[in-house]
């Protein structure tokens, strides 16, 4: 009788183990996919692991790029209005221009075209772009 209850003990205490190691291991995933939403640019990206930019997420660098060279205040940038290229080895091509108003109330526009190179991680921080190359011309 004490060899079955000692067996039914160990049995009882393997059982417990595997609900614990299940239970570690959820966790584990919990926590991969509640990091990858914390970097992740919102709830749309927490599921794709695609890494590498499109359009526009190179778009938007490009505007944080072009911003501080422009000398007249509040720029606006039209976001439907841009040319996108790609070459090879995340090189990205965009080309578009921005609205600026000066200090006489004068709307400027400024045509640039910003070559970008893009070196991997979150896709939403400029930290993770290069700029290769920024031509601006004025109107």
């Amino acid at each position: 009788m004490t060899q079955t209850y000692l067996q039914e003990k160990q049995l009882k205490k393997k059982r417990a183990m595997k609900g614990v190691y299940a239970i570690i291991i959820a966790g584990i995933v919990f926590i991969f996919i509640m990091v990858k939403f914390a970097i992740s640019g919102g709830v749309t990206e927490v599921l794709s692991f695609s890494k590498m930019p499109n359009a526009d997420d190179a778009y938007k660098i490009a505007k944080e790029f072009v911003t501080p060279t422009i000398r007249d205040g509040n720029p606006s940038f039209p976001d439907d209005k841009y040319q996108f290229g790609k070459k090879a080895d995340s090189v990205f091509i965009i080309k578009s221009y921005v609205l600026s108003t000066d200090s006489q109330g004068e709307t400027n526009r400024t045509n640039f075209e910003v070559i970008l190179k893009y070196n991997g991680g979150p896709k939403f921080l400029k930290k993770n772009w290069n700029l290769v190359d920024i031509n601006e011309t004025s109107e």
